[in-house]
């Protein structure tokens, strides 16, 4: 098994592309592009999860504090509504220029900014998510996503469809990686306490698509729903199957439901353990 750091893999993935070019001059093999697309993906899981998280604590801390702005923390949460009606509201999470350190123990800069319709547990209410100059451990994200209330499920579970246009992460080292999204969130655990965030629980579904870092095209499904929980960093189960043009299908595994950062990339009998950052 391979140990590596997500968000610190850069040197690792450079020794691997000048030992791959020694076969191929022009062309890496394609365990290489098998483990990279397999990182890109986990990679853009954990920024969008810890964005996600970060919404979900101030859309919580709004609630709580009937839509009013907190401007003496790190990130500013800041309310701001064009009229007299209570919603539509916008909130911008202002991390600032510089970059700040924030719960989930990631550093962040730049701005999130969330357009409200109407309270989130409300059928047919949007949330909708556009960034600004914004970072996290140096890498450059952007993208909208929206997110829209579709009522209970079978299940009697208040469920979200989550899409997402224009994604792309520009890495450290200057690659990028596009996406689009069209997922699904159950919300499982803390509906009944709507204001207070860290008993919130989802189960995610759904499928992906875009380009990993040296231009190869994927397709993603979820194929065991992934848990979140607000208490954990990090996904803490569920598998995906990462369909790699003229590659194959690695499985990216967020592990048995315990609270860590290590998940696992299998691609046929092989298998590496990652780390999905600190």
């Amino acid at each position: 098994m391979k140990k590596l750091n997500l968000l610190l893999s850069i040197a690792v993935l450079i020794s691997i592309v000048f030992l791959s070019s020694c076969e191929k001059e022009k062309q890496e093999n394609p365990q290489t592009l098998t483990e990279k697309s397999a990182q890109d993906q986990a990679i853009t899981d954990v920024l969008w999860h810890s964005i996600d998280s970060d919404i979900d604590l101030a859309s919580s801390l709004m609630e709580s504090n009937h839509f009013k702005s907190v401007e003496d923390t790190c990130p500013l949460i800041i309310v701001d509504h064009p009229d007299s009606t209570f919603f539509p509201r916008t909130i911008v999470i202002d991390y600032g220029d510089n970059y700040c350190e924030t719960a989930n123990g990631l550093q962040k800069k730049g701005k999130i900014i969330i357009t409200i319709s109407n309270h989130l547990a409300l059928l047919g209410s949007t949330r909708t998510i556009t960034l600004e100059n914004f970072y996290i451990n140096n890498h450059h994200i952007e993208g909208e996503k929206t997110l829209t209330n579709k009522g209970l499920n079978s299940d009697s579970n208040m469920n979200f469809d989550v899409d997402l246009i224009n994604g792309k992460i520009t890495f450290p080292d200057g690659g990028t990686a596009l996406r689009t999204m069209n997922h699904n969130r159950e919300w499982t655990e803390g509906i009944e306490s709507i204001a207070y965030w860290w008993d919130n629980e989802w189960l995610i579904r759904g499928t992906a698509s875009g380009t990993n870092r040296d231009g190869v095209i994927y397709n993603n499904e979820i194929t065991t729903p992934i848990l979140v929980k607000a208490t954990c960093h990090f996904p803490v189960s569920g598998t995906i199957d990462i369909n790699i043009t003229d590659i194959g299908t690695p499985i990216l595994d967020y592990g048995d439901g315990s609270c860590d950062n290590i998940a696992t990339i299998t691609f046929g009998d092989q298998v590496w353990e990652i780390e999905l950052g600190h």
